[in-house]
């Protein structure tokens, strides 16, 4: 099925424009008004459609009937269902709400669950309804309906004949053809197809050229000169740094939705997930913080500026906590001791770290009096005392550097 998604597509991008503002509370209204007036048909005319619809589509009323009725004709006739769906699924909203919508519609014994008939409708109806309206040939009833029978079992984890709505969450979360068609037109994005796509971009090695811009090239050349006074170990230290800096590139355009090179308030927590691996709550408390000119949007500058990339510190410190999420594997938000030593080894090893770290690991046993470590006591070490033994070995270093250069000069 995920073949579908990826045919060639010719969609009216002013009618999915329209689509992409129009708000959950305006199209839950339109529904009451089907469940009042249509109650005994699943089906309308264009007269219907317009009486139902005109209200909220406006000028677009008769284009989205003429593009969901199966023959572009305003003389046949449209499915309720379809025209929801695709309101539903282009609407300005968040995708676990636009799944859960769309379920408690089709749940018509409204249990909370789905059988596999009900799930079959919603397959039906979305996908013939996605694809009409990015004008593809949808695939046939019978097609989806072997399509479901296939995934049915894949779905129900808990192996009760149902599907909750987070059963069909998860899996459509992890679908990423569907994921990549639905970020493409309706600029529907998750947390978990950001994560893959930031990894994927960084991986792809697909990265932005540093003499395109002079402030990226300078903004590097800063990070550096930081990052290698910080450990002291310039020729490493420029990859790990340029890997960083990609890597905060690479979750920017993984969540620039609409590719304008910026980042609005509704693409941020997506940003940050991709980056970082958090969901953050205090979504325009955050984006105040990263808008500093105030414009609107964040912009590439703006977000490095947001992480210092240019301070050594706040470069291990983001990497510290990437390397927690992928250990904390349980999402108990903390790591014992042991763990937490391999993860500041993990994180500095490629950084001549190596050569300082029995001194880091006795002060973390003997100082940390806690079972569990949290990731803000980690990035606590690595800018409290992981700098402070740095600065004294490189005392030592200097002390003994100046020892011997006296030593070679009563010699001569």
């Amino acid at each position: 099925m995920g073949n579908y998604f990826n045919q060639p597509a010719s969609p009216n991008q002013a009618l999915l424009q329209f689509l992409r503002q129009l708000h959950l509370t305006e199209i839950q209204k339109v529904s009451k008004y089907v469940q009042q007036n249509y109650p005994a048909t699943n089906v309308l005319s264009l007269g219907e459609f317009f009486d139902v619809y005109h209200d909220i589509l406006k000028q677009h009323c008769g284009e989205m009937f003429e593009t969901l009725e199966n023959n572009h004709s305003t003389d046949g006739l449209t499915d309720i269902y379809e025209s929801q769906a695709v309101l539903i699924i282009f609407s300005d909203t968040d995708f676990a709400t636009k799944v859960k919508y769309i379920s408690q519609v089709f749940d018509l014994d409204k249990s909370q669950k789905l059988e596999k008939i009900e799930l079959i409708m919603i397959f039906q109806t979305a996908i013939r309804a996605l694809c009409k309206i990015v004008n593809m040939k949808p695939p046939g009833f019978t097609d989806i309906e072997y399509y479901v029978e296939a995934i049915f079992i894949e779905m129900d984890k808990n192996l009760d004949r149902t599907i909750s709505y987070e059963e069909l969450y998860s899996w459509l979360d992890n679908n990423y053809q569907l994921q990549d068609f639905l970020l493409k037109y309706a600029w529907t994005q998750t947390y978990q197809n950001a994560k893959r796509r930031t990894q994927e971009i960084f991986n792809s090695k697909a990265l932005f050229q540093p003499d395109q811009d002079q402030w990226i090239q300078d903004y590097i050349h800063s990070a550096e000169e930081s990052y290698s006074q910080l450990i002291q170990r310039k020729k490493l230290v420029s990859e790990r740094v340029k890997d960083e800096i990609n890597y905060a590139w690479s979750a920017f355009k993984a969540t620039d939705i609409n590719n304008d090179g910026t980042i609005s308030v509704r693409e941020l927590p997506y940003l940050i997930y991709g980056f970082e691996g958090i969901i953050i709550k205090e979504v325009r408390k955050r984006f105040g913080q990263l808008d500093k000119d105030k414009s609107g949007s964040i912009s590439l500058k703006e977000w490095f500026n947001f992480l210092q990339l240019d301070q050594g510190v706040e470069i291990c410190k983001s990497i510290v906590k990437r390397y927690f999420l992928k250990k904390d594997t349980n999402n108990v938000g903390s790591l014992n001791n042991q763990q937490s030593c391999q993860v500041l080894r993990d994180t500095l090893s490629n950084d001549g770290f190596e050569l300082y770290f029995k001194g880091f690991e006795s002060y973390i046993n003997e100082h940390s009096t806690l079972d569990k470590m949290s990731i803000q006591q980690l990035q606590d070490f690595v800018e409290g005392p992981m700098k402070r033994i740095i600065q004294d070995k490189q005392e030592l270093m200097e002390k003994e550097k100046e020892r011997k250069q006296a030593q070679n000069e009563k010699i001569i």
